[in-house]
């Protein structure tokens, strides 16, 4: 599956004749017109400034030179600073690559004997991964804490209420609050903290703020809100390096239109932010805009993950989401061109895309300015709502029409709900570059050069779906990208090795060309939105919950997976206390995630959880085990147990009618 397709964003920088020229006759006239339709709004789009901050507004240039391509591609010497013994943020580093640090001894040879040692109970859970450092785990909870927690000895040293800082914050108009209050939006942090020394920094989902707080008593030092907006959230986790702290904003207004069908959807758009602390001070440093201030668009939301670095370049990686809404010259355009041969959504030289509107893309900003490096847009113009969805709302019929505020046009909601990956160059990278790796909830899997952004591989990983596809991280190694296929929409998709299968499916893919290497089908019926995290030579994943007739989303609880990474072979399943959808993390022989959810999905209550392997038997060194609810994990064992002979009933049944049919 190398290199599945030529992607239409290899085609961005084209102008718009030679973009139309590739379309048949018959066609051209009609995209010509269409064009016509929707050129001068994109021109002017183009004059806006991206980025706002003390030096003048710049226009994006972008460049796919393949001069560029040639510059810097392998370093002299790796260069960021050691991570042994932490977990530094979401992706656990500046690379956002979720592979553990050296020191980490959890293996193929002994995932089977970790066991727990320390749960602390939240209502509702705990999703994002913990912040790991000098024996300390940092994490904030779905009921508003945030918890400084001795995973040692199971201590808690201190907790901040986020909802009080929220409630409390002087700044915004008293409007706002009341918006936010009234949409239900979570007072509460769902991001994964960052250190700067004895400093924490989080961002929260309600009122978008940036809170710095002392390391060491939990005491806030200063708070910045950097989303006027007022449904912008901060969903995104941060990351620090060189002084700055690097965070995107997203809204929870795309789901506005399907709670309240008389909201006029929509006016936020997604922008990326610098923030500093200077004596005691927060300060906005620059903020670059997914969208030009003054078009008449909405969405391009930064979602998720953590901005990665690339620290050869000093550029900072971001994926952006779909748009919400479009003016009505480039609906015009859509009209104009829906008798096009090729389908929208595999449309190679679409002519309705905006200039400038960097909806669906993978972007390269300078640390320092914000300047665009280079962007490339994956895919045509995708315009949706969750009023496109309104049967998926809970009390809503199944056969509900899309709402007033859902585009004409509906989209894909491709968007990229993760931040990339960087990758330093080496003999297994494409052509030895420094490469980006990110996935599409399309479920596409790309590599780009991290010089000029040009596309080196492309595969087909997963089904698409309204949460994925590919959504919420990735995990690399040296070697090859680990990916969680959701398959949301829940349709048919046949393995390597000729199994047809209709749930998630969790698969690895070569760094160097993208060929697929292996997929695994999730455990029975159950859906996965869990990142995975490489250690050594174990990927540590889960299952979220079960696919259910009666529910749209899975229904937890979950269960804790143990895999080869080579093969894709489950070596372990733990089940565990409550719906399964957070980050892991992995400092030496402990393990280290939340249950439970909060958010758009139905609350569920959790935990946050210690794991550690356990000691050999002539180890003298005490491990002690938290009590459990026995009666529940036992169930839940059980349950897997009947699963299982379940499964292999079928089988034996299939393989019987197999006999009779050649009988």
């Amino acid at each position: 599956m190398s290199r599945a397709f030529t992607h239409p964003s290899t085609l961005i920088k084209q102008s718009a004749f030679q973009k139309i020229i590739q379309i048949t006759l018959c066609e051209m006239i009609v995209a010509i017109l269409a064009w016509a339709s929707c050129a001068a709004v994109a021109l002017a789009i183009e004059q806006y400034p991206l980025y706002t901050e003390t030096n003048p507004p710049h226009l994006h240039v972008g460049s796919d030179s393949q001069n560029l391509d040639t510059v810097y591609q392998v370093p002299a010497s790796q260069p960021p600073p050691s991570k042994k013994g932490n977990w530094l943020g979401w992706g656990g580093d500046i690379y956002n690559n979720h592979w553990a640090s050296s020191d980490a001894v959890v293996d193929t040879s002994n995932a089977g004997s970790l066991v727990p040692v320390c749960q602390k109970a939240y209502d509702p859970g705990v999703s994002a991964a913990p912040l790991v450092e000098d024996g300390v785990a940092y994490y904030p909870t779905w009921n508003g804490l945030l918890v400084a927690l001795d995973y040692k000895s199971c201590h808690t040293l201190w907790k901040t209420n986020i909802s009080t800082l929220i409630r409390d914050f002087k700044g915004g108009s008293k409007q706002q609050l009341a918006f936010i209050l009234g949409s239900g939006a979570a007072l509460a942090s769902r991001t994964t903290p960052v250190v700067d020394g004895d400093v924490l920094f989080i961002g929260t989902l309600a009122r978008a703020l940036v809170v710095a707080l002392d390391k060491r008593t939990g005491r806030h030092i200063d708070i910045l809100q950097i989303g006027s907006h007022p449904l912008s959230i901060l969903s995104q986790s941060p990351t620090f390096y060189q002084g700055r702290l690097f965070i995107g904003i997203s809204t929870s207004e795309s789901g506005a239109p399907s709670f309240d069908p008389n909201y006029k959807c929509c006016s936020h758009h997604g922008s990326m932010n610098a923030v500093a602390l200077r004596h005691g001070r927060l300060s906005l440093l620059w903020t670059t805009h997914t969208i030009p201030p003054g078009a008449n668009f909405s969405g391009a939301s930064v979602w998720g993950s953590q901005p990665a670095i690339d620290p050869i370049r000093q550029q900072v990686l971001i994926g952006t989401g779909e748009l919400f809404s479009l003016p009505p010259e480039f609906e015009a355009c859509q009209d104009a061109t829906t008798n096009l041969a090729v389908t929208r959504e595999n449309l190679a030289n679409e002519p309705c895309l905006p200039l400038n509107v960097y909806l669906n893309s993978v972007l390269a900003l300078d640390i320092v300015t914000g300047k665009i490096n280079w962007a490339r847009t994956l895919g045509p113009l995708d315009a949706w709502n969750a009023a496109c969805v309104p049967n998926l709302i809970p009390g809503n019929p199944p056969d509900m029409p899309p709402g007033p505020s859902c585009p004409k046009h509906i989209g894909k909601d491709a968007d990229f709900g993760m931040a990339p990956t960087f990758v330093l160059g080496s003999e297994f990278t494409p052509d030895g570059k420094d490469v980006v790796v990110a996935g599409q909830k399309n479920g596409n899997l790309y590599a780009f050069s991290a010089q000029a952004g040009t596309i080196m591989w492309a595969t087909s990983a997963s089904p698409g779906g309204l949460e994925g596809g590919l959504s919420w991280g990735i995990a690399v190694d040296d070697r090859a990208v680990y990916y969680t296929g959701t398959n949301f929409d829940r349709v048919n998709i046949t393995l390597p090795n000729g199994t047809t299968i209709s749930n998630s499916a969790f698969g690895a893919a070569s760094l160097k060309d993208g060929s697929v290497l292996w997929k695994t089908k999730a455990p029975r019926n159950t859906a996965s939105q869990v990142v995975p995290v490489v250690v050594n030579d174990v990927l540590l994943n889960g299952v979220t919950g079960d696919w259910t007739e009666s529910s749209a989303r899975p229904v937890g609880p979950g269960s804790f997976l143990a895999m080869n990474k080579l093969t894709g072979e489950i070596l372990h399943e733990t089940p565990l206390d409550s719906y399964f959808h957070a980050g892991i993390a992995v400092v030496h022989d402990y393990v280290m995630f939340g249950t439970g959810y909060g958010g758009i999905e139905p609350a569920a209550k959790g935990s946050f959880n210690v794991w550690r392997l356990k000691p050999a038997d002539n180890d003298d060194t005490k491990v002690p085990l938290i009590k459990q609810d026995k009666k529940m994990v036992e169930l839940e064992r059980k349950r897997i147990e009947l699963r299982k002979k379940i499964e292999e009933l079928e089988r034996e049944e299939d393989n019987l009618g197999s006999s009779r049919d050649e009988l």
